[in-house]
């Protein structure tokens, strides 16, 4: 989640001693590091970044990179406990950390996450803001634990999500943000600043995986307005499976907008337009692009 300039400049008052990101699929085994005192980790988010952007940091700070083969790593796990870091920051990770990383000694591990914690806890946090209609969204650092995102939130910010806003604009916002939070957070630990809050359980909200092919619009339910600011904010990401009356399935292209009027047809129901389709919904029609 965190864009390499925003790490940069968190280095300009921050030791930065190594990087971690999950190794691509093929690849050579992942060199070793020089154990020294901070030790930061990192990873892509949401698949929505460029693989070699993070070593691109690694590089210009003089920090060497891990690149972990899988949550349990014994070599990165061995890396991180000889270091006896001071922070470990985390962000858009793939795995959850074993215990032994979190309580390695004497180190606080810190986690951006892109959600208004206790809210969307979960790998894929930017779909279900948009699945649930949320008209906030925002970033929270919190403290790691065993539980995914349930740790003490440390610092949180929060901005209106505008109707349709693209995902990929999101989450660069959540990028920039995040990395000033962090920042904050970081400047409050070293000056013994912080409060931790704890998360309100009772309220919390998950955001796991989504299945390949999965149906998330609730037609019977949705007004044409939210089905919209669904499935354009998430395209190209996600792409609602849908058919036509005689069960034939189309890929659109794109969503031009929505049109309050009248229909007859099945919320849910595609028809064929000039410009492409007219997905029909409660109160109106959502119109795709080829």
């Amino acid at each position: 989640m965190l864009s390499p300039p925003a790490l940069r400049a968190i280095a300009t008052e921050h030791q930065l001693v190594g990087v971690v990101r999950a190794a691509p699929a093929t690849g050579a085994a992942p060199p070793r590091l020089t154990p020294r005192r901070l030790f930061g980790a990192a990873a892509r988010a949401l698949g929505l970044r460029r693989p070699g952007s993070l070593a691109d940091l690694a590089r210009s700070q003089k920090a060497p990179l891990w690149e972990a083969r899988t949550g349990d790593d014994p070599e990165i796990s061995a890396q991180v406990r000889a270091v006896q870091p001071d922070v470990i920051c985390i962000a858009g990770y793939p795995w959850l950390l074993r215990g032994d990383i979190i309580s390695t000694p004497p180190a606080l591990t810190l986690n951006v996450h892109a959600a208004l914690l206790p809210r969307h806890r979960g790998p894929l946090p930017l779909f279900w803001i948009y699945h649930a209609d949320d008209r906030e969204t925002g970033v929270t650092v919190h403290a790691v634990t065993a539980a995914a995102d349930a740790g003490a939130v440390l610092g949180q910010e929060s901005y209106p999500l505008p109707r349709g806003y693209p995902v990929e604009e999101l989450n660069r916002l959540n990028a920039d943000r995040g990395a000033e939070l962090l920042l904050r957070v970081l400047g409050d630990i070293a000056v013994g600043r912080t409060t931790p809050v704890a998360q309100d359980d009772t309220i919390a909200t998950r955001a796991p995986y989504v299945k390949a092919g999965q149906r998330m619009v609730d037609f019977e339910h949705w007004d044409v307005e939210r089905v919209w600011h669904f499935c354009a904010g998430l395209f190209p990401r996600f792409v609602e499976p849908l058919t036509m009356a005689h069960g034939a399935a189309i890929r659109y292209g794109g969503v031009a907008g929505y049109e309050r009027r009248g229909t007859t047809a099945s919320p849910g129901s595609v028809t064929p337009s000039a410009e492409g389709w007219e997905l029909h919904c409660r109160g109106g029609i959502v119109r795709l692009t080829r």
